[in-house]
């Protein structure tokens, strides 16, 4: 008899970058407002800011230091967790939607392989809304979601499918594009909220002509280390 959904445990598994500020206020209280059980688990690099671990010791999540690649780390946090049934992979500059856990179970007790929600972003106007616009019917029809969808998957196929790549960089298409094979990929009707500082910073059509570029490139067999490098740049 299968398990009843609310049943179904959780971990959060947030990777954190050097040079990051604390998430805001809202991302912890979407994890630690979710329904138990939901574990917390944060995997960052080496050199990251006192303010930043403050912040995600006040939250009681489970913090560690790692100078592996950012792959490296989410496999290692995830595969470290003892019994979640759920991973659900989130950037600590997106936000989750209210009741975001209810809506992951759910899709898992219904057979997703795993999943993700639709693209939104915190602010930016009608240049983010039409990024995010396409993102979706991208998923739609890809059913590759990227890292900043919160994406999730259940932990036995996780584990068959041996976890991200150790990759510094593209392991979430990586991982997504894996998935897909091994079965039905939720694309869930809510959506997250994402930080589009990264697109206004450096431009909103050059930042997605470059992501375009970058894809191309990876998909022609180029390292993603390379591929790192010049994403840096």
């Amino acid at each position: 008899m299968p398990a009843p959904v609310g049943s179904l445990s959780i971990a959060v598994i947030v990777p954190v970058a050097a040079g990051e500020a604390p998430p805001e206020v809202l991302f912890f209280e979407r994890v630690m407002g979710a329904g138990a059980p939901v574990s917390f688990l944060v995997e960052a690099e080496e050199g990251i800011s006192s303010n930043v671990r403050e912040a995600f010791a006040r939250a009681g999540a489970r913090l560690h230091l790692s100078p592996a690649p950012r792959g490296a780390r989410l496999r290692e946090a995830a595969l470290s967790s003892p019994s979640e049934e759920i991973f659900v992979f989130l950037h600590a500059d997106t936000v989750l939607p209210g009741g975001w856990d209810s809506a992951v179970r759910t899709a898992i007790a219904e057979g997703a392989a795993g999943g993700a929600f639709r693209l939104g972003f915190s602010g930016g106007g009608w240049r983010m809304s039409w990024v995010a616009g396409w993102a979706n019917i991208r998923n739609h029809f890809t059913r590759m979601p990227y890292g900043d969808q919160a994406p999730f998957v259940r932990r036995d196929i996780y584990e068959r499918l041996g976890g991200h790549r150790p990759w510094p960089f593209l392991e979430d298409w990586d991982f997504a594009r894996r998935l897909r094979a091994e079965g039905h990929v939720a694309l869930l009707p809510e959506r997250v909220e994402t930080s589009p500082r990264r697109y206004l910073d450096r431009g909103v059509l050059r930042t997605v002509l470059k992501n375009w570029k970058i894809l191309r490139r990876v998909k022609r067999g180029e390292s993603p280390e390379h591929l790192a490098e010049l994403y840096r740049k």
